[in-house]
């Protein structure tokens, strides 16, 4: 089966599961809004979430639509998710991402600018704060 008919079970959905894997290779699955792009799904997260550090020991995935608290509608489809962190890349998704979600994506950004206002206030002492990446997910070939 083609990647483009595995993605074709995306169109029209709002939300997917992701199930990323801990290092005991327990699953997580984690509802995220998304682009399908193409080839491949998009997802916009802190870099520093919990699924951004379990892909980093394992890009492999596993996506499903679901409904908006995760529940998956539909059958998983095996992927591999790339880790995208170029700032020109990431600003440019961010903002479709969050244009598909009209009203509600200008109220998740807004809630984003005060919560990054907040964590400077209250910065690490190294110093950090959070920064962005995307989620390239591309469906394993059957």
């Amino acid at each position: 089966m083609q990647k483009t008919s595995l993605l074709s079970k995306f169109d029209g959905e709002n939300v997917i599961s992701v199930e990323t894997y801990r290092k005991n290779g327990k699953p997580v699955r984690t509802p995220v809004w998304f682009l399908k792009e193409d080839d491949r799904l998009v997802v916009h997260t802190g870099g520093r979430s919990g699924k951004v550090k379990r892909i980093r020991g394992d890009p492999r995935v596993r996506v499903a639509p679901s409904k908006f608290r995760g529940e998956p509608t539909g059958d998983f489809v095996d992927a591999r998710a790339e880790i995208v962190t170029d700032p020109e890349v990431v600003k440019k998704y961010y903002s479709l991402v969050y244009k598909k979600y009209g009203v509600m994506g200008s109220l998740t950004k807004l809630m984003q600018r005060f919560s990054k206002a907040v964590s400077k206030l209250s910065r690490s002492s190294s110093g950090h704060r959070g920064f962005s990446v995307l989620l390239f997910i591309r469906p394993e070939p059957s």
